[in-house]
């Protein structure tokens, strides 16, 4: 038990660390959550999809006959770390937010945020709740940190443009060949019953579908297979079967 609670601890800081090397802030998979503070005012843009990314709606988009959606950027800062990120929903997150709002300064509360689906999951939800009510000095603290300059971001225009695009593919994106590779050999050393637990896991039938933003959980999740399966192993080479 205890192992299995370390393994399991070991993935939660992985992402944390995944999380402090980025600009933005990643909920890539069903039950992925952060506590956060929002901060300053929200940043829309009028995008269209194409070449796996997100790309501003131009008069071109429009005599293709290609209709906008809306995506609205946000500083918010981690709770525990008090890191500033950048998180980027939907108009339906949008809404849901305004709703919060009506409700709960937000200047005043941290708030859970978690997402209600799979990776590439087109019905995925999220759900933000208030969880910390701040006091004078944490609301003080959180509102003095410095934002991302969401419209240079954006544009391209800080060291922080070049990272948009890579976030926008590698969150619609699959694993790269090389990497699907060294996951299907530690796989093929393991019994089928662990590849059917990974295909379950992450909602793929193929290794190579495997969405490029779950990789690193990916991996954690075939170290945690490998330890299970030992222990198992070595558990039933300890029963004597003549006790």
């Amino acid at each position: 038990m205890a192992s299995t609670s370390m393994w399991d601890r070991t993935e939660e800081m992985a992402k944390r660390h995944d999380q402090g090397s980025s600009t933005w802030l990643k909920l890539a998979d069903d039950g992925d959550k952060e506590v956060v503070v929002f901060l300053g005012e929200p940043y829309p843009r009028e995008v269209v999809f194409a070449d796996g990314k997100y790309e501003p709606f131009t008069e071109e988009h429009k005599a293709k006959g290609l209709k906008p959606s809306l995506r609205v950027a946000f500083n918010v800062a981690l709770f525990e770390t008090k890191e500033v990120k950048v998180l980027e929903q939907g108009v339906v997150f949008f809404k849901q937010l305004l709703q919060v709002r009506s409700k709960r300064s937000l200047s005043e509360w941290a708030f859970e945020i978690e997402r209600h689906g799979a990776a590439r999951d087109k019905n995925t939800t999220y759900s933000i709740l208030p969880e910390h009510k701040l006091t004078p000095e944490q609301q003080a603290e959180f509102q003095a940190l410095p934002l991302h300059d969401l419209e240079k971001l954006y544009s391209g225009e800080d060291s922080g443009g070049g990272e948009l695009c890579s976030y926008d593919k590698k969150s619609d994106g699959v694993v790269d060949p090389k990497t699907a590779q060294a996951i299907v050999q530690s796989l093929k050393a393991l019994p089928r019953e662990a590849v059917d637990r990974f295909l379950q896991k992450f909602g793929v039938s193929r290794i190579k579908d495997l969405p490029a933003a779950q990789v690193e959980k990916a991996k954690a999740f075939v170290d945690s297979l490998a330890a299970a399966l030992n222990r198992k192993d070595d558990a039933a080479e300890e029963v004597d079967p003549f006790a």
